[in-house]
């Protein structure tokens, strides 16, 4: 599952984000992709404050994306110069939409290439029902 993943530079050009259909469409197939991450570092190097949009696929805004999460850490990981290195991550996502959650990672370096990531959170129920045959 490709995703454009970009960091803003402010926690605030973060809160005004929003995705712009027209763009969308006009942008991202032919990057081979119909969704965005974007990110900025908190307080902590290993925290990030994210919002994944995807209107092209009906979702607005996602407010928990563990699939790009996943993919943005290992990202982030493969940047350092160490050759063996463990990081644990912290990622708020959802919260500008209302719906706010934490997905925790783990990225591990070994011989100098990342080599295992782990993405980890907690989901609440926002529907429920029952689909009937007849």
């Amino acid at each position: 599952m490709p995703f454009l993943v970009t960091q803003l530079s402010s926690r605030e050009a973060l809160r005004r984000a929003k995705p712009v259909l027209a763009i969308h469409e006009r942008i991202l197939p032919p990057l081979g992709t119909d969704s965005v991450f974007a990110y900025v570092r908190g307080p902590s190097r290993n925290e990030l404050h994210a919002r994944m949009f995807s209107p092209l696929d009906g979702v607005m805004e996602d407010p928990a994306t563990g699939s790009a999460t996943a993919a943005t850490i290992a990202l982030l990981a493969s940047f350092s110069l160490a050759n063996d290195l463990e990081i644990g991550w912290r990622i708020e996502q959802g919260g500008d939409m209302g719906r706010p959650s934490v997905l925790l990672g783990r990225t591990t370096r070994r011989g100098g290439r990342v080599d295992s990531v782990y993405i980890a959170g907690h989901a609440v129920p926002v529907m429920e029902g029952v689909l009937r045959t007849s």
